[in-house]
């Protein structure tokens, strides 16, 4: 029997190989979308959760009026693994430096992490080779990632071995990593023992109870109770924190919940991947039960034979599902090719080096074990549907063939699911204009300086001798102040687009003492200049007023101003949370974004760093762009007699402007992809009904041509019922889409309005479609000969 199901199933589908391609091609697409975006649902949804003992891993946060962030005191974890017993151990997770190793020549500079020797005992990475009881033990030990160790000593086991990092220290290797997964927030290629950073005068000097910069983990005891261990730490910050931060508040999270305070819109992009995986899948659903219903109705001869020769309704489904299912297998090996070969690279680039998505076809188990389940379903609905119906009707009225022709009207399901179908792909639409207006938006937008005309080089190329660097750097500077192609110069630590995340709370002088946290960086003279960015108060740092520093000047921007409560704020002074030290304010910036425009401008001080000199970057605001090219091309030659360790690199301001959004271009592609895989299987199903619909029509087709009716006339009666079907997914979908579009479009601080002119283009772009899709068969059935038409029986 199964034997004479598969024989009927591949001869019904080859007649009807239209709607079997067109099936096939929306399952495929979809099938394959809805794939890799299950596989980042998966990665998304167990990020942090391969550890061993995971749900007793917590992390330390702080939270003060800046809101909660996933940092803390550098001292923090070893009092409180004394003080509290529930506490079974912990370690530190320190990014400080990326450390230069040396193995016989090659030098390699990779993302380095200082951890404590508890490391291992908290987490669970797997070592390639080594003992991962002892691999950091040793305070001159060092554990390597598995890219890093071959590419120093190649495909050998490297462990004993002597590595030298930063050129004076000698560090032997005790394990190597296997690759650490992608959905990890602890990400690194280099782990070292934290006693060698605490040696660091830099670091020492910060890793006190007030600065929050430390990332610390702990493993709790397995009957720990959070809530009680929470409400002892106010207690606890009350007698270790400096007098200035003991307002802040400890908390601690599970680990999992890590990069969500780390990445707020990453819980987004998850639910906005399970939407559009939904959609998808309700997509392609939509369409096979559509088509299949339709198809059914050609074969309503062949179920009245089956019933009255004795079949049963399961016998008849069988026979339907067989032909699903085959439809569905087909297309799912087509779609497994096209997600592992396209769509999962395409979504790798977009992520920018983010949570790559690998297909492991053990690991990766859930994933298809979801695929399988969805086309199950599919499967069993788009058989279940037609067979039923089928076998509902009364066997006279089938045999005689009194049927409707009418399937998009006469069958209120099948419009409905059109209706949702149409809904879906209009909304889409609407969506993907949106990402691109706003995106257009942000990049055209002013940000309050200006970027064109200006270069920024890399001016710490991890130099060999500091001092001597520094003393062949000043003549080159001088040179470039001296260069007629060059309006103006600056050196800084950070230019706009690279802006620490670095906080500190400063408190007025005075009767009337306000606290405000200000993001702050420092800066050197002439940045305002360089960047064009005006002052609405007092002046810009000077080398002459600002040489010796004794007032320490700073300048804020007007959110600052804004913050503090002041009308004018040249004058004003400030104190520093921890720091006894006075600041003054010697002007105040126009405010400017320093950042991408779906963030605030936040109250901003720049502090004083001295006379110009060798700094992070070095900005070039150029009379004419087409000139930098030579002026690059010497100061590169110059550059390179200083003995560094990097190579020369710069970029151009107006391009790293742009490249803020490259996120928002990815997504922009994804919704532009899925939209347009919409739109396809949408009017791929509307073909494929109205090519049904004229097809069972043709006798009465052919009676009207016979009575002269106008081909006009014949293409609008086969087209009017979807035309409708439009209509009502229009009124219902563009509401729909308006309210998504408010929501996203909230998310971002500075944003675009949607004109009403766009909906409208999108109702009458949607008609045009379909009227073209439905229409085009239409023609081609009312063209028919009449006399054919009237023998078609």
């Amino acid at each position: 029997m199964l034997r004479n199901y598969f024989k009927i199933a591949f001869r019904t589908l080859w007649k009807n190989r239209l709607f079997t391609g067109i099936n096939a091609l929306g399952l495929s697409l979809g099938l394959a979308s809805a794939g890799v975006l299950i596989l980042f649902i998966q990665r998304g949804v167990t990020f942090d959760t391969f550890h061993r003992d995971n749900d007793r891993i917590y992390f330390v946060q702080t939270a003060d009026e800046g809101g909660r962030y996933n940092q803390t005191v550098y001292p923090i974890l070893e009092q409180m693994v004394k003080t509290y017993p529930e506490i079974e151990t912990g370690t530190h997770v320190q990014g400080w430096n990326n450390v230069w190793l040396n193995y016989k020549g090659k030098d390699l500079q990779k993302d380095t992490k200082y951890v404590d020797s508890t490391f291992f005992d908290v987490f669970s990475f797997k070592l390639k080779y080594g003992n991962a009881g002892t691999a950091l033990k040793r305070k001159q030990s060092i554990v390597l990632g598995e890219h890093v160790a071959e590419a120093l000593f190649g495909t050998r086991n490297p462990v004993g071995e002597t590595v030298t990092v930063e050129d004076t220290m000698a560090f032997t290797v005790t394990g190597v990593l296997e690759p650490v997964p992608a959905n990890s927030s602890i990400q690194f290629e280099v782990l070292l023992p934290i006693a060698n950073l605490e040696d660091n005068k830099g670091f020492a000097e910060n890793a006190d109870w007030y600065n929050t910069f430390a990332t610390v983990y702990l493993k709790l005891q397995k009957e720990a109770d959070v809530r009680k261990l929470e409400a002892k730490f106010p207690a606890f910050a009350k007698t270790h924190f400096h007098a200035d931060g003991q307002k802040r508040q400890i908390r601690i999270a599970a680990l999992e919940e890590y990069i969500h305070y780390q990445n707020p819109t990453f819980r987004w992009m998850i639910y906005g991947a399970i939407t559009i995986a939904v959609f998808i899948v309700l997509i392609i659903s939509i369409n096979m039960v559509n088509l299949n219903t339709a198809m059914s109705f050609t074969r309503v001869k062949e179920v009245a034979v089956r019933k009255v020769t004795g079949s049963t309704l399961g016998q008849v489904l069988a026979q339907f599902w067989m032909e699903s299912a085959i439809v569905l297998l087909g297309s799912l090996a087509i779609a497994m090719v096209f997600g592992v070969l396209y769509l999962v690279p395409q979504f790798n680039e977009f992520r920018q080096g983010r949570m790559q998505l690998i297909v492991n076809w053990q690991q990766d188990s859930a994933t298809f074990l979801t695929l399988t389940g969805i086309i199950a379903a599919i499967a069993l609905v788009a058989g279940t549907v037609p067979a039923a119906y089928l076998t509902k009707l009364d066997l006279r009225d089938t045999l005689k063939g009194k049927l409707s022709g009418k399937p998009a009207s006469g069958n209120w399901m099948q419009s409905t699911l059109i209706v949702v179908q149409l809904v879906i792909a209009i909304v889409l639409v609407v969506g993907a204009i949106t990402v691109r207006w706003q995106i257009n938006y942000m990049r055209q937008a002013d940000t309050g300086f200006k970027g064109d005309n200006v270069v920024v080089v890399a001016s710490d190329l991890q130099y060999k001798d500091e001092n001597a660097a520094v003393a062949q750097f000043v003549p080159i500077l001088n040179g470039l102040k001296q260069n007629s192609k060059i309006e103006s110069i600056a050196t800084s630590g950070i230019v706009p687009t690279r802006y620490w995340n670095n906080y500190n709370v400063y408190t007025t002088e005075g009767s009337d003492r306000k606290n405000i946290r200000l993001r702050h960086v420092g800066t050197s003279t002439n940045y305002t200049s360089t960047y064009d960015i005006k002052m609405v108060e007092g002046r810009d740092f000077s080398e002459d007023l600002d040489r010796n520093g004794d007032q320490h000047p700073v300048i804020i921007n007007e959110a600052a101003r804004k913050a503090f409560g002041w009308t004018t704020a040249v004058g004003k002074r400030l104190r520093q949370g921890n720091n006894a030290e006075v600041y003054t304010v010697v002007g105040v910036m126009k405010d400017f974004h320093y950042g991408p425009l779906k963030d605030r401008i936040e109250p901003l001080l720049h502090w004083y760093d001295g006379p110009a000199g060798l700094n992070s970057y070095l900005t070039l605001r150029f009379t004419d762009l087409s000139q930098a090219k030579g002026v690059l091309a010497g100061l590169e030659r110059d550059m390179k007699k200083i003995p560094s360790k990097r190579p020369f690199q710069f970029f151009y301001m107006q391009e790293e402007l742009s490249k803020q959004y490259n996120d928002l271009d990815g997504i922009w592609k994804m919704v532009n992809f899925v939209t347009l895989l919409a739109i396809v299987i949408a009017l791929a199903g509307i073909f494929g009904l109205i090519s049904l619909a004229a097809s069972k029509r043709t006798k009465e087709i052919g009676i009207r041509k016979a009575l002269g009716a106008s081909v006009k006339g014949i293409a609008i009666l086969l087209s009017r019922d979807f035309v409708v079907l439009l209509i009502i997914a229009l009124l219902v979908g563009l509401p729909l889409a308006y309210t998504f579009v408010a929501k996203y479009l909230a998310s971002f601080e500075y944003h675009v309005q949607l004109p009403w002119y766009v909906f409208v283009l999108v109702a009458l772009g949607a008609l045009l479609l379909t009227i073209v899709t439905v229409g085009f068969q239409g023609i081609k059935a009312a063209l028919a000969d009449p006399v054919k038409s009237l023998r078609s029986e």
